[in-house]
């Protein structure tokens, strides 16, 4: 006796979930700002993409889960440091400059012997004649350049309109009460939102500027 599920099977084969459809429905899917969907590589996490268009996942920083390498590798590590330079490269104020503070290098001889101490260096003194700020000059990466395009294009405030249904009713408190916002406020049938009397004002004033704008000067009493 066939069991009712595998009926339903029979009548309706797209119910069978082969790999070829089970891919198909599990396809990842690109949910982000459009003006990124060139830039987003769907293999990688959202951490890596990020970090490929040069912006931050978290504000906040990463509280943990992550190996950081904050010092300059070594040419016989497999890790860099993040600018791409390596110890060797560097001069000993160099490294010093990139070292962070409470941190160090202790360079050994082929034996274990410590050979040599590098510290990072003593912060400079705001108050000094010659303090100089740091400015990040590295260039912005593609990602964040086209938000940051984007976002100077959108300065300007968003003007917001009256939509139909709302003109319809603010006309029909005009039509009844004419100026009495009081009258308005206690309309059972009309005001079903319970809006308060200053809410009605507001909303009959917003819609009378644009009703002038489209039509020229209606109701100048109620200004």
């Amino acid at each position: 006796m066939v069991r009712p599920i595998a009926r339903k099977k029979q009548k309706n084969p797209g119910l069978k979930t082969t790999r070829r459809r089970a891919n198909k429905l599990h396809t990842k899917k690109y949910t982000g700002h459009p003006l990124l969907r060139d830039k987003w590589d769907v293999k990688l996490t959202v951490s890596e993409n990020y970090r490929n268009l040069g912006l931050v996942s978290r504000l906040n920083g990463v509280s943990g889960g992550i190996v950081k390498n904050i010092l300059p590798g070594d040419k016989n590590a497999d890790t860099d440091d993040v600018s791409g330079r390596f110890r060797e490269d560097m001069t000993e104020a160099e490294l010093r400059k990139a070292i962070p503070q409470g941190y160090g290098i202790i360079e050994r001889d082929d034996d274990g012997n410590v050979v040599n101490i590098i510290m990072a260096a003593e912060p400079a003194d705001p108050l000094d004649d010659d303090y100089e700020v740091e400015v990040d000059s590295k260039p912005k990466k593609e990602g964040a350049r086209i938000l940051e395009e984007y976002a100077n294009t959108m300065d300007g405030k968003k003007e917001r309109w009256v939509s139909v249904g709302e003109r319809r009713k603010l006309q029909d408190f005009i039509d009844r009460h004419g100026e009495d916002y009081d009258a308005m406020f206690w309309d059972k049938e009309l005001n079903l939102h319970q809006l308060t009397k200053r809410q009605i004002q507001k909303k009959i004033e917003k819609y009378l500027v644009e009703k002038d704008k489209a039509l020229g000067p209606a109701y100048p009493h109620l200004k």
